[in-house]
């Protein structure tokens, strides 16, 4: 056989323990968004009724502003948060098309708040963590089916 047709170690397995690293993060991060958004959705009326009960001005401030995106705001967001997860799925299992899932809901995840909540500043974090973890994700993409 000749040694330029077979690939080296390095070549032929790349070490996945980053890309299981982003999974785990993703499964955890994307899970608990879908159930947190989902519930809000579900109990939306509820949340904005009782407002009064949260004791810090600060954060009843910040949920004011997240409530008014109203209840198809949260429920855009926790099926944007579950193809995130779902995406993940796929790049544990080494499918390309995980990366896609991932990518686009994370990049709609960011616009979303924008197109529904006046005035909404975007976190640098957010957009920091996403470019992140696409970027992370994308590094494996070669090695992807």
């Amino acid at each position: 056989m000749d040694e330029n047709s077979q690939p080296t170690q390095n070549e032929a397995s790349p070490n996945l323990v980053l890309l299981k690293v982003l999974c785990v993060f993703t499964f955890v991060g994307s899970g608990l968004g879908f159930i947190s958004y989902g519930i809000i959705g579900l109990v939306h009326d509820f949340f904005s009724k009782n407002l009064s009960l949260i004791p810090d001005e600060q954060n009843r401030e910040l949920i004011e502003i997240m409530l008014s995106g109203g209840r198809m705001f949260f429920f855009l967001n926790a099926v944007l948060y579950g193809v995130s997860f779902t995406g993940s799925i796929f790049l544990w299992r080494m499918k390309k098309i995980g990366f896609h899932f991932y990518t686009a809901s994370q990049l709609l995840l960011l616009i979303l708040p924008l197109l529904y909540i006046k005035g909404f500043p975007m976190p640098g974090t957010s957009i920091f963590l996403a470019i992140l973890f696409i970027w992370g994700y994308g590094g494996f993409l070669k090695f992807m089916k």
